[in-house]
């Protein structure tokens, strides 16, 4: 749960806190990925990926956007059932949508793999796989 710039994750059965986790700027964006990490956007513009075992920053994208980030979708990028998520797209309302590799993010300044200007002042984002395969992306990421 995200509530101006604090993040609490809960237990699903009998909902106590779990971590609370403490962020610079207020979040207005949240999604979870099926190997363990929270990602997080808002008003600092940038995503923070959480480690939900330690409740520590695990990663970050610094000015991920030019203005706050609205939305962010973990795609389940993977068609051998595997527990990992390496792609996150992101909405901001600049109006920008990035497609991240989260195995650059260490790097001195990941650059996305694909943006797309709607032109809108974005408030959301949703989706769930990617269903589409390119040969480029068979060919560098190997599904």
């Amino acid at each position: 749960m995200a509530a101006e710039e604090k993040v609490t994750v809960h237990d699903s059965e009998d909902a106590r806190i779990i971590h609370e986790m403490r962020c610079d700027k207020r979040v207005l964006a949240l999604a979870p990925s099926k190997n363990g990490i929270l990602y997080t956007g808002g008003e600092d513009r940038g995503i923070t990926a959480w480690d939900l075992t330690s409740g520590k920053v695990s990663s970050r994208i610094e000015g991920a956007h030019s203005t706050r980030v609205k939305g962010i979708v973990v795609f389940d990028d993977r068609n051998d059932g595997s527990e990992s998520s390496t792609l996150v797209a992101s909405a901001s309302s600049d109006g920008i949508i990035r497609i991240w590799d989260v195995r650059m993010i260490g790097s001195e300044k990941p650059t996305p793999l694909a943006e797309a200007n709607t032109k809108a002042r974005l408030t959301c984002l949703a989706g769930t796989s990617l269903k589409w395969q390119s040969p480029i992306v068979q060919h560098w990421f190997g599904y």
